[in-house]
């Protein structure tokens, strides 16, 4: 697996122009959401929503397939979601854990320990 942990920190995109700020609306939208569009990009298993408020920046943890997926459709996820690319960036392997029958993922705890180690 492949995971990329990418932050953006909101006043880059409010001094450009570019953020998106009202997301209130948005369903799924905010820390701790599942991420809305895991399963619209080939290769992305996962997604969590992250914040660090006292930093002001917003983010997200993607697990995928594989660098080749990440590196194609995280420019598109940035775009779409954040209105510009991350301020920072973060990409690792992880060896992939034996799945039990229909456990469908990374459980969202899980990805908090991931996040938190």
């Amino acid at each position: 697996m492949h995971v990329v942990i990418a932050w953006w920190d909101g006043t880059r995109g409010a001094v450009s122009g570019t953020a998106r700020t009202d997301r209130s609306g948005e369903a799924g939208f905010g820390p701790g959401a599942a991420a809305s569009f895991a399963g619209e990009y080939p290769g992305l298993r996962d997604g969590q929503w992250i914040d660090e408020p006292v930093a002001g920046w917003e983010g997200l943890a993607l697990i995928w397939d594989c660098a080749d997926s990440a590196d194609l459709f995280l420019p598109v996820i940035s775009e779409q979601t954040f209105g510009c690319a991350p301020s920072h960036r973060w990409a690792f392997e992880l060896d992939d854990a034996p799945s039990t029958p229909g456990d469908p993922g990374m459980h969202p705890a899980e990805l908090e320990l991931l996040l938190r180690a």
